[in-house]
């Protein structure tokens, strides 16, 4: 019950927090602390993958087989996703659209490469997809915020790290570290868009499509299954169901190791695992892809540990679709995964 009530509770707190209107100063720390804290969790994410004796014990055996399969419905989502927001969502359209609007209702000075200072004189991005996570350098060049660079570091140091040097009667620090990142990082996102005013109208403008968005992601996961299944020899059954998880890897496993016993249950459990792991590792591919490829990605994690990394790319008028994309996901699974059960049993 905590861990579905506490983004939105922190978020809020942000929320009301970056609506006073704060200061240059505090919001300058605010980004240092929400880079600190997300280098943290992302070592904490790596810690969990090398430390956990499910995954490294079946790692020779099965591992090539749920990675192909992590990777094939990561694949999934994002073809799906793609085509929603070439037809039904088109995210840069609106997004665009968001962003015209605040410049008309504000004083603003664009220069022609469509830079404007606006939101209390941080200098924001107009002309680019993906302003969180790239910037223009004066030559017209883009370059990758480094942040994105030390995510996929800090998840690989991580893992490697606490595998070897972590005693694992001090496993359990990596509990708390995992969640005193994301309470920071759960404020910060929070305090961003209620210094954000034109959010809550983009989300409007979206409205019940943001569902078409959901369903994108959970059928090419399914659809990724099915073609790693297919391509691989690993039984179509524990492939799609696994793939189903969309990163949901608690429940995924627990679900297909009731049912089908335990070799399905370690599908379950390390393809979902993989999925949180390999999102981090491709942000910076999948940003260049759309704005919708890194929130497919994220899938069920999206609600909590993929939140802020994928907001980083996809920007902070997507930071709440991002995170209605976790929950609802977040309840669909556990409530899909018996019907498929029955289905594929």
């Amino acid at each position: 019950m905590l861990a579905t009530i506490m983004p939105f509770l922190c978020m809020g707190t942000g929320l009301l927090m970056g609506s006073k209107g704060l200061s240059e100063k505090i919001y300058k720390v605010v980004d240092w602390l929400t880079n600190l804290s997300l280098i943290v969790l992302m070592v904490t994410i790596g810690g969990n993958v090398g430390t956990n004796e499910a995954v490294i014990a079946e790692i020779g055996t099965v591992g090539l087989n749920c990675l192909f399969t992590c990777l094939a419905a990561i694949v999934g989502s994002v073809i799906f996703c793609l085509i929603t927001e070439k037809t039904l969502l088109p995210l840069k359209k609106y997004r665009q659209s968001e962003i015209d609007d605040q410049m008309r209702g504000q004083d603003v000075s664009a220069d022609p490469k469509g830079h404007c200072r606006q939101y209390g004189g941080a200098e924001q991005d107009l002309s680019g997809e993906f302003p969180a996570a790239e910037a223009e350098t004066t030559d017209g060049k883009r370059n990758i915020d480094p942040i994105l660079i030390l995510i996929p570091v800090g998840v690989l140091a991580g893992a490697f790290g606490c595998y070897f040097f972590l005693p694992p009667e001090w496993t359990f620090i990596l509990n708390y570290t995992l969640w005193g990142s994301l309470v920071v990082l759960y404020l910060s996102v929070g305090m961003g868009m209620g210094r954000n005013k034109g959010i809550l109208t983009y989300l409007r403008k979206l409205g019940f499509r943001i569902f078409y968005l959901i369903l994108a992601i959970y059928l090419g996961s399914i659809a990724g299954g099915a073609v790693a299944g297919w391509l691989t020899g690993m039984p179509l059954n524990y492939a799609v169901i696994a793939a189903s998880g969309s990163g949901y890897y608690s429940v995924t496993g627990a679900t297909m190791l009731s049912v089908f016993g335990a070799e399905a249950g370690v599908y379950g459990f390390m393809v979902n695992v993989f999925r949180d792991f390999f999102t981090v590792i491709l942000l910076p591919l999948l940003g260049r892809i759309s704005l919708s490829a890194p929130i497919a990605s994220g899938g069920a994690g999206n609600m909590d540990s993929m939140l802020v990394p994928v907001t980083k790319v996809v920007g902070r008028e997507l930071g709440v679709v991002t995170l209605i994309v976790g929950v609802a996901l977040t309840f669909a699974v556990p409530l899909m995964l018996p019907v498929l059960c029955g289905l594929l049993s």
